[in-house]
């Protein structure tokens, strides 16, 4: 038992230590030994025989010799883009959008599909599994769903029946990880990367969407999803008459109803999260129309304590997103 005990921790040194190397090659274009061996805190031996087995296995690339800087030259390594691709896959109401990328995040096929979701879902493993078939180098799928996810389980999902409460992982049954993740969670997060922001921001995205209303939350650089992860359902916010955040009647810019449930969310989102930045799908909303609630909220708000509201490309934060969920699966494969 000592033993498998001792084994256990050697082989997660071992991965530990992997996961390093294949993290800082990820994001940065070359290094040499001594600035991995810096980077990670491991001794030069260490550093050595991994980079070697990473690169026996076509994972890292050996670029050659760097210019002398007066001593020894030092061999420099990058990460192979090639040997682990991810399928960025975005579960929509009308259609299937996916992208496979490198381990770089340069496209290499992008297309649409069908929609998925009012099939069962074994019509999307099959769907998975041709493309995993197509391109083996393919190491991580990326999910995003209009749906709240607590782990493997889709555990709200009311437009779409044959999702709810269903477990993806043990469906889909696919040979890869699977990383699975509400749409709005995954858009707050690329927004945060496209924009450059610091780990420490708090941000809410609104979008109203195809499916109803949503919200992505960011607080002090946390993703907050909540005790049953169930965090940005804005719909069922009870700020009009029919207990439900919108109307029947949807959302409309030009109608003074939507300028004041905006107002009153913008307000409420306000006090409870305090956040930095509101930001709004630029399909959905003008500077006009966000102009008009920020003028509501400021007669029963104090000013310094009010967000900046923000619009931005729901489509490019959505993607961008959905790839650092994938990179990170990346970084932790076996």
């Amino acid at each position: 038992m000592a033993l498998d005990n001792q084994m256990t921790m050697q082989d997660q040194v071992k991965a530990n230590i992997i996961r390093g190397i294949r993290q800082a090659l990820l994001n940065t274009p070359s290094m040499s030994k001594a600035e991995i061996t810096n980077s990670l805190s491991i001794s030069f031996p260490t550093a050595s025989k991994f980079i070697k087995e990473m690169v026996d296995r076509g994972e890292v690339l050996s670029l050659g010799l760097l210019p002398s800087a007066g001593g020894r030259r030092a061999q420099s390594y990058a990460y192979n883009p090639d040997f682990a691709h991810t399928l960025l896959v975005y579960l929509e109401k009308e259609e299937t959008k996916y992208v496979i990328t490198d381990a770089f995040n340069k496209k290499i096929h992008e297309d649409t599909a069908e929609s998925f979701l009012k099939q069962e879902p074994n019509t999307l493993s099959a769907f998975l599994k041709k493309k995993l078939a197509n391109d083996p180098s393919i190491r991580t799928i990326a999910m995003g769903i209009p749906g709240a996810v607590n782990g493997d389980v889709i555990s709200y999902i009311p437009e779409y029946p044959l999702y709810a409460n269903q477990n993806m992982k043990d469906i889909l049954n696919l040979p890869v990880e699977v990383a699975i993740e509400n749409d709005m969670n995954a858009a707050v997060i690329g927004y945060q990367n496209r924009k450059g922001l610091t780990s420490e921001a708090s941000l809410v995205y609104i979008y109203m969407g195809a499916n109803g209303p949503g919200a992505g939350i960011l607080i002090n650089g946390k993703l907050v999803k909540g005790h049953t992860m169930f965090s940005g359902e804005i719909s069922f916010i009870p700020l009009n008459d029919k207990e439900r955040f919108l109307p029947e009647s949807g959302f409309d810019i030009k109608d003074e109803r939507s300028v004041s449930l905006i107002s009153k969310l913008i307000q409420t989102i306000s006090a409870l999260l305090n956040p930095s930045q509101i930001i709004f799908h630029q399909s959905e909303v003008n500077e006009l129309f966000l102009s008009k609630a920020n003028e509501n909220v400021r007669r029963y708000f104090p000013s310094e304590h009010l967000p900046e509201l923000s619009v931005s490309d729901w489509d490019k934060d959505y993607k961008e997103g959905l790839w650092d969920i994938a990179k990170l699966k990346l970084i932790d494969m076996k």
